[in-house]
């Protein structure tokens, strides 16, 4: 039995294929609609960030912050192990009405399709240390206060998996066995406070 396919291009790029519309022809179209469903919103706080509240914090003090910053995989966590965070930048800043706001819509709006940011001026205010090779860090010569600790870790599992590579012909599987290494990504924050000079508090990142 013959059958006639028909296919033309309807207003708006869509194509009609045997009676049914199927899909945007253009590719450009079908890339700007993945681009449309995968979009993500940015959005920050919408009060103005008192700048000189921030500087004044972040003078010198005689108190002091020591952390230590690690996380536990679910691999790991099979063993109670723990790997912990060398070399890993730590950001800190001092937190005012404005960061309060940025806390609040991290709670309540941001997902997968929205991300909260500050500002470019807020994130000009703030102090950076390196962990060592065993995750310490150290902030010195702070001021009593609320402070807000920032760090992304990255943590890089190896394991090995057997994994099939054919069959012979009866039917028999052969495996062999791989390695792998898992990398993720981990935003790891805490609010800290300081209450008296010459406090050293200790913090942990995980």
């Amino acid at each position: 039995m013959n059958t006639t396919m028909w296919r033309f291009i309807l207003p708006g790029s869509f194509c009609l294929i045997g009676g049914l519309v199927i899909y945007s022809c253009s590719p450009v179209r079908q890339a700007d609609n993945r681009a449309a469903r995968h979009a993500v919103k940015t959005i920050y706080p919408t009060q103005a960030f008192d700048s000189v509240s921030a500087k004044q914090m972040l003078t010198y003090g005689s108190a002091g912050i020591k952390g230590l910053i690690y996380k536990k995989t679910n691999k790991l966590a099979l063993v109670g192990g723990k790997v912990y965070g060398a070399n890993v930048r730590i950001i800190l800043y001092p937190v005012t009405p404005y960061l309060m706001e940025f806390f609040e819509l991290r709670k309540t709006r941001e997902n997968k399709k929205t991300k909260v940011f500050i500002s470019d001026e807020a994130n000009r205010y703030r102090l950076e240390v390196t962990s060592d090779d065993y995750g310490r860090f150290t902030f010195e010569k702070m001021k009593p206060g609320r402070y807000f600790l920032h760090a992304i870790m990255t943590t890089r599992q190896s394991y090995s998996q057997d994994v099939e590579v054919g069959t012979n012909s009866y039917g028999t599987r052969f495996y062999e066995k791989q390695r792998f290494t898992e990398t993720k990504n981990y935003r790891l924050e805490q609010l800290v406070e300081i209450k008296n000079e010459n406090d050293v508090i200790e913090v942990v990142l995980k």
